[in-house]
């Protein structure tokens, strides 16, 4: 007998599966989906949080000023790595962002300093800026 209802329940089974029963109109409920566009605004806004994010895991140091245009930084991250005697140099910023070691926006324009990269390699943070504001701050006076 028992293998009579094993057979009925694996019938049953196949049925349900290949021709499946509509659920009675009553049972079915519609929802409106929302529409959910990203702005560019979020976008940005979003990066922002991450960078900040990002950057607040950064140790940053300013070990000596090698000259009025060159920094001689102490950089460590999880991400980007461990830089013990890195040299910045002083530019222009041509992206928004923020300041490695203070934590201040970045606009484009502002005198930076940034990881110097050579022709045939760029370091993990080359991408990162310190503000030149920050620097004279932070630097003590002789």
């Amino acid at each position: 007998m028992t293998l009579e209802a094993s057979e009925d329940i694996i019938d049953r089974a196949l049925l349900c599966l290949l021709a499946p029963q509509p659920a009675p109109i009553s049972e079915v409920t519609f929802v409106k989906k929302k529409k959910f566009r990203r702005t560019k605004k979020m976008l940005c806004q979003q990066a922002d949080e991450n960078l900040k994010k990002e950057l607040s895991s950064a140790k940053v140091s300013i070990i000596e000023r090698l000259s009025s245009v060159t920094l001689s930084v102490c950089w460590s991250d999880a991400t980007s790595g461990y830089f013990g005697e890195q040299v910045w140099r002083m530019g222009f910023a041509r992206v928004q962002s923020f300041c490695a070691l203070s934590g201040m926006p970045i606009r484009i324009g502002d005198s930076v300093f940034r990881p110097r990269v050579c022709e045939t390699r760029a370091p993990a943070n080359s991408h990162r800026m310190i503000l030149a504001s920050s620097v004279r701050m932070s630097l003590p006076r002789p």
